[in-house]
């Protein structure tokens, strides 16, 4: 059965200027994507060079995490650039950038997990870590946290567009705005709602209890540093920062707690968790800070030689 979209409640959703709306997202993505950039291509070229590095689980996964952020970041930027360079997006346009971000955004929070895993394992078990992390072990995770988010958007998504006959276009496009047009049973509702309502709890819980366990181990005098304090905590907030999209884009949130300001504010916190990534598990590990100079050092020599 066709479903069709209610223009009134649609409409509902939008209390600030349209121009001024989109202006405003796109300043901040163009200044979020460039900070990300110049903060993750420098990993992006060191890490993929270095074999000996792609061994260890976390730099592994951290590679991955900066591809999903940096392809999340350009789907919200064409977001931003369709909607302001014309006067809407066509309904099935924005249910395809809706369940790209949902499947983005939870394959960002289960890599993110599965850091805090690692990091965990690799303090409390060091004599078991190349065991308990293995490289059979280290793909088949990764392989996993791609493929099980992929599937089930990409599904939904097919079952929705199907559904959907209608040629109205949007002033906004978030899965908010897109209830009217679906009905509560809707596959990417579905994936929307039971993902964030599964998702976020589990890795919450298993995030917390890394560092909750690595925080009682500090206190006991086994990892007394400043510098493990100081990645717990930047670790905690980027975790915060960066789920925070994850829960505001689902249907779990009531429809009268959204607004074009609260989700000004939600893109804003979002890049700030995605700028603080590199930070976090890149540029504060002492071996990758290394192989940076030395391949700093390395271009410099060859431009010298060049000439």
């Amino acid at each position: 059965m066709d479903i069709h979209c209610n223009v009134t409640k649609l409409e509902a959703y939008s209390n600030i200027n349209s121009t001024i709306f989109h202006l405003v997202k796109m300043v901040s993505m163009c200044v979020s994507c460039t900070l990300n950039t110049i903060l993750s291509v420098p990993l992006l070229l060191v890490l993929p060079r270095s074999p000996s590095l792609l061994r260890h689980t976390r730099f592994l996964l951290l590679i991955h995490l900066l591809l999903c952020d940096n392809l999340q970041q350009i789907i919200w930027t064409i977001k931003a650039v369709i909607l302001i360079s014309t006067e809407g997006i066509p309904v099935t346009q924005c249910l395809i950038i809706c369940a790209a971000n949902q499947t983005c955004l939870m394959v960002d929070l289960l890599l993110s997990t599965a850091l805090a895993v690692d990091r965990f394992v690799a303090i409390k078990w060091p004599l078991h870590y190349e065991f308990l992390m293995c490289q059979k072990r280290k793909r088949a995770t990764v392989a996993f946290i791609w493929t099980l988010p992929l599937v089930f958007g990409g599904v939904a998504l097919c079952i929705s567009l199907s559904t959907i006959q209608v040629s109205l276009t949007l002033s906004r496009c978030r899965p908010l705005i897109l209830t009217p047009c679906l009905s509560s049973t809707a596959p990417l509702v579905l994936f929307c709602t039971v993902g964030n309502a599964l998702v976020v709890p589990v890795c919450y819980l298993v995030i917390l209890g890394c560092f909750s366990l690595l925080y009682l181990d500090m206190r006991g005098g086994l990892l007394c540093t400043k510098r493990a304090c100081v990645t717990l905590a930047l670790q905690a907030v980027q975790t915060i920062l960066f789920s925070v999209p994850v829960v505001m884009d689902s249907y779990l949130i009531p429809g009268y707690l959204h607004s074009d300001a609260l989700d000004i504010a939600t893109t804003i916190t979002y890049n700030m968790g995605v700028t603080l990534i590199p930070l976090v598990y890149g540029y504060r590990s002492r071996e990758l800070q290394q192989r940076i100079r030395q391949a700093a050092s390395m271009n410099q020599v060859n431009n010298q030689i060049s000439p």
